[in-house]
């Protein structure tokens, strides 16, 4: 009688976490918030980027900016010299968010603190060396190579600094924040590095660059971003690494997978160059879809810790992962389908040499939409400690994907066929996270919820796009081109209208945030 009231308990207890809408910790109202702020942010400051770009190439020579662009870098790579501390540290701090322990979480951004400065400390030594020896016999300011290699050992050290502040205020949640700081940074670099490269050349521009990074981290400062402190402790410094490394590591795998495709044609192409280069106008297109999705990560991927923090629940993180993914799919699956129907013919129009590289965009859009599905569940996985899980998951998609493009291009498919084998990539490393991270904690009803709302929401304007974009690319004609435009977004808000209906969003976006239940492990 005990084991039945039991498992009725369970039962009940399973009932109730199904029905029960999730949601963020914060509500789905603060997310939106957030979501416009950082898009907002975002625009302006690709806006800016523009510009900025115009003016260095007005400015420097194309000697000059070649130096400039491969200084930059050397300065990306200066993100793994900490060896993950920061990334546990992040994650250490989002969990904290929620079960509010956060004074262990300072000790770990403490630590995390001066292992970044003092692996940024070693970077810029080596990159100070490299600079002496590249200006050994000849004066080290008057050779441009080892004047920049100078800057960039001061350079490193700053940035290191400037961007694990944003990477807290991140986890915090504190979006408003950083989208201020990314405008400031932006309009600081085009007013004082753009007009010091104008003026001084390259070496304007290490200076405005310096300059530019100092005040927006006393910009953070003024804001109230508190300062950290020295501390040192091996066995916790070990413990971050072991939480961090996988998730670097998964980091690096996961933008491999991303080039690969680049880097096969550029390697077994028998017209590498041309190739790569018509390849690039269908890039064009995936790499803005893709960018909406990392950009809707950034602000949704702290909730799912802070959530896990809150009651140790993966089935809450689970629902809250497969929820928000619907959301996803919505805004990728629009993007997708109005970039097929209007970026490929426009493109076409204006670049007619690139045209052979248009046609792989039919399989290479909707593949880019996997990919970027493939966020949330490996969010999930990170959120809950599982990064181990998301890195193999991870490698296995580069191996699979270095397999099928060498034999697309071996076999004589060209760049179509290395589109193909990419997007049916992508789609596997999707499926493949998918049954390795929120599937086992979902319940049944959720299971179906989420196959039916992704498969409404993502076959029926991704068929239509494909369909209408087909094997030729169209002349551009208005009319023609306005009536598949509007029969891609009318199929698409037919697909959201009902998606929003049937799936409950009206309530959940009124509803409070969710209640606590007990925690699961």
């Amino acid at each position: 009688m005990a084991i039945v009231e039991a498992r009725g308990a369970a039962s009940g207890n399973e009932e109730r976490l199904t029905r029960v809408s999730p949601a963020p910790v914060t509500g789905w109202r603060r997310l939106a918030a957030d979501m416009a702020a950082v898009g907002g942010s975002t625009l302006f400051c690709q806006g800016l980027g523009v510009i900025n770009s115009l003016v260095l190439r007005a400015a420097l020579d194309p000697t000059h900016m070649g130096i400039w662009q491969a200084l930059k870098l050397l300065l990306s790579y200066a993100n793994y010299a900490n060896l993950g501390v920061s990334k546990g540290a992040a994650r250490e701090l989002a969990i904290a968010m929620g079960s509010g322990q956060i004074d262990r979480a300072k000790r770990g951004l403490n630590l995390a603190f001066t292992v970044n400065t003092l692996t940024s400390v070693v970077y810029g030594a080596c990159l100070a060396g490299a600079a002496i020896w590249l200006g050994h016999g000849s004066s080290l300011l008057g050779n441009p190579w080892s004047l920049g290699m100078a800057a960039l050992a001061v350079l490193v050290v700053v940035q290191r600094h400037v961007t694990f502040h944003v990477t807290i205020l991140r986890c915090q949640q504190a979006f408003a924040l950083t989208s201020l700081t990314s405008v400031v940074e932006g309009l600081l670099t085009l007013l004082v590095a753009g007009a010091a490269a104008w003026r001084w050349g390259l070496a304007g521009l290490y200076g405005g660059t310096l300059f530019t990074l100092l005040a927006t981290l006393l910009f953070l400062h003024r804001r109230g971003v508190q300062g950290l402190a020295w501390d040192w402790q091996w066995d916790e410094i070990r413990r971050l690494v072991a939480i961090g490394g996988p998730i670097l590591l998964g980091g690096v795998a996961a933008t491999l997978l991303q080039s690969l495709d680049k880097l096969m044609i550029l390697s077994f192409s028998a017209d590498r160059a041309f190739d790569l280069g018509c390849y690039s106008t269908t890039l064009l297109i995936t790499g803005q879809i893709y960018g909406l999705a990392n950009m809707f990560a950034m602000v949704i991927s702290p909730r799912y810790a802070e959530l896990y923090g809150r009651n140790g629940s993966r089935r809450d993180v689970a629902r809250l992962a497969a929820r928000a993914s619907e959301l996803l799919a919505a805004a990728t699956s629009l993007a997708a389908a109005a970039g097929m129907i209007l970026a490929v013919p426009l493109l076409a129009h204006l670049f007619p040499d690139y045209r052979p590289g248009l046609l792989p965009a039919v399989w290479l859009v909707p593949g880019i939409v996997m990919l970027a599905l493939a966020l949330p569940l490996n969010q999930f996985l990170v959120a809950v400690c599982r990064e181990r899980t998301a890195l193999v998951a991870t490698l296995v998609a580069v191996a699979l994907a270095t397999a099928g493009d060498c034999a697309a291009l071996t076999l004589g498919y060209g760049i179509e066929g290395v589109a193909a084998t990419t997007g049916l990539t992508y789609a596997g490393y999707y499926a493949l996270l998918l049954g390795t991270s929120i599937w086992r904690w979902l319940a049944p009803a959720d299971r179906r919820r989420y196959l039916l709302m992704h498969a409404g929401l993502l076959i029926a304007p991704l068929a239509l796009a494909v369909w209408l974009t087909g094997r030729e690319i169209s002349p551009v004609e208005p009319i023609n081109l306005t009536a598949r435009l509007l029969a891609v977004v009318s199929i698409w808000g037919l697909s959201a209208f009902l998606a929003w209906r049937c799936g409950d969003w009206r309530m959940a976006w009124r509803a409070a945030p969710p209640v606590d239940f007990t925690p699961e492990y």
